[in-house]
């Protein structure tokens, strides 16, 4: 797993949590792991072609109701089918984004799936976890794949 696979994926979502949702998001410092994040809600899209795995950015549940919350331009109190939306949604423009820096791999990206309590990496795959702070909350990014 390359670094330069990964970094047009977080300065994606810097620049669409910044435009999008009002909101300065900080990665912290990556970290790999066997075993994926426990997160309440996740959006996971499939990586295939040229790499393939699985990225995915996973949320708290209180985290996913603020930026939905600013997203949608109401006020969210519980997860719901409007939160999938949005979180799909958020996780489908930072993919469809990062892609456009990374064209000479010849890949494809799914559609996002959402899922709730795990991040839907499967056990055992090796992980890079790339956790982020903001003013309203915290959440991960991960990502599996193999080049």
């Amino acid at each position: 797993m390359k670094a330069e696979h990964i970094n047009p994926f977080l300065k994606s979502a810097i620049e669409t949590f910044k435009t999008m949702v009002n909101v300065a998001v900080k990665p912290g410092k990556p970290f790999l792991r066997k075993e994926a994040c426990e997160a309440d809600i996740s959006g996971i899209v499939n990586i295939s072609g040229n790499i393939q795995g699985l990225f995915v950015i996973a949320y708290p549940a209180e985290m996913a109701l603020k930026i939905c919350s600013r997203f949608i331009g109401e006020d969210i109190k519980e997860l719901n089918a409007s939160v999938a939306d949005c979180i799909g949604e958020l996780t489908n423009i930072i993919t469809g984004f990062a892609k456009q820096d990374l064209k000479s791999l010849h890949f494809s990206i799914s559609l996002p799936s959402i899922v709730y309590k795990k991040s839907g990496i499967p056990a055992g795959e090796p992980v890079i976890c790339i956790p982020f702070e903001s003013e309203i909350g915290n959440f991960f990014i991960e990502a599996s794949y193999d080049s």
